[in-house]
């Protein structure tokens, strides 16, 4: 029986395990001196001043947005392409999403589409990183707006030679199990601003305080922030195994009937998923693929237009992909020969 291949599975190695016991025998689980330096680390590691560690990727988010006053009725534009976790952020702080296209090429929000339907009310905009490929934020910055970066599908990538997540006012990530390095559940959000930090940290912790306003329990752990200083030390090599995954994959589908995803020098791709259109759609080939023990997905679940009752045909380049787009398996731990199985499905 052929052993079922996953789409994406977390790496960690005996260094995770040793430092997760170092935190359960000091009996100092919660957030303590774990999380200051990963916070300060990973920071470094995105050119960023400071790091804030939260609970999870829709953590920071929340608290980005209100901690930048990108909430209570403000507009603030988003790719449809992405996943809810936006939309319940935003909805968290009562700001309202403005919906916008992406980009055919790369699958990031498009700066044209942004353009076209941004308000008077418009404030500021959230730009993930899809896939693992950086949006191109010079043609974002060109709109003027404040931009949170969301690099979670990106971290280790660059856009003109700068780490994404060391654009706009802040940038925020998770670290959940599948992404590009793990702690369970985690975030982070990076800033140059000492201002913005410091009411972050405040935010994330309610207890003890002298004063009253908005807190909430977002800490993360020291158990966390233990496996991510060892996860953070691994991903160069994350980085080099997913591409080396991807380059086997671009020679072995170069005669398939698919478009492969594509790549650039300004802005080259650590391929957190690595997906190819199908031109007469993607199910055929994601339900194959699942039959034969080769998990395949459509890389997102749902557009945001659908959720807010939106027609396609205001996002045609969005729905084009929710037909077309296929998320073959892809992690730094995937063997040479599943990637041939998975060649050989694809190019039937």
């Amino acid at each position: 029986m052929l052993k079922l291949i996953p789409h994406s599975r977390p790496s960690i190695g005996r260094e995770e395990k040793r430092a997760a016991l170092r935190v359960l025998d000091s009996g100092f689980l919660a957030q303590g001196a774990c999380v200051d330096e990963f916070e300060h680390r990973f920071a470094r590691s995105v050119k960023r001043k400071y790091g804030v560690a939260v609970s999870s990727g829709t953590a920071a988010l929340a608290l980005a947005l209100k901690a930048l006053g990108m909430g209570d009725g403000k507009d603030v534009l988003v790719p449809s392409y992405t996943c809810a976790a936006l939309l319940h952020a935003l909805d968290f702080n009562g700001a309202h999403a403005v919906v916008a296209d992406i980009n055919p090429e790369d699958m990031n929000l498009c700066a044209d589409s942004a353009r076209k339907y941004r308000t008077r009310r418009t404030t500021a905009m959230i730009v993930p990183h899809l896939f693992g490929r950086a949006a191109d934020m010079k043609a974002l910055a060109r709109l003027g707006l404040p931009i949170l970066e969301d690099g979670t599908q990106a971290l280790g990538a660059a856009c003109f030679n700068k780490p994404v997540g060391s654009f706009g006012e802040a940038g925020i990530f998770s670290f959940y199990a599948t992404k590009m390095i793990t702690t369970g559940e985690g975030g982070m959000i990076v800033t140059d601003s000492l201002k913005l930090a410091t009411c972050l940290r405040d935010m994330r912790d309610y207890d003890k305080k002298n004063n009253y306003r908005f807190r909430m329990n977002f800490k993360m752990t020291d158990l966390a922030a233990a496996l991510g200083l060892e996860q953070l030390k691994k991903l160069p090599e994350f980085v080099r195994a997913r591409r080396q995954a991807a380059e086997t994959y671009s020679r072995g589908l170069s005669r398939a009937e698919l478009a492969l995803p594509e790549d650039s020098k300004e802005r080259p791709s650590v391929y957190f998923r690595y997906v190819v259109r199908v031109p007469r759609g993607a199910a055929a080939l994601i339900e194959s693929l699942n039959r034969r023990g080769l998990e395949a997905k459509s890389p997102i679940f749902k557009p945001l237009h659908r959720y807010l009752n939106l027609p396609d045909k205001k996002f045609p380049e969005t729905a084009r992909a929710m037909g077309d787009a296929c998320s073959l398996p892809i992690f730094p731990g995937i063997l040479p020969a599943a990637l041939q199985r998975i060649i050989r499905v694809c190019s039937l």
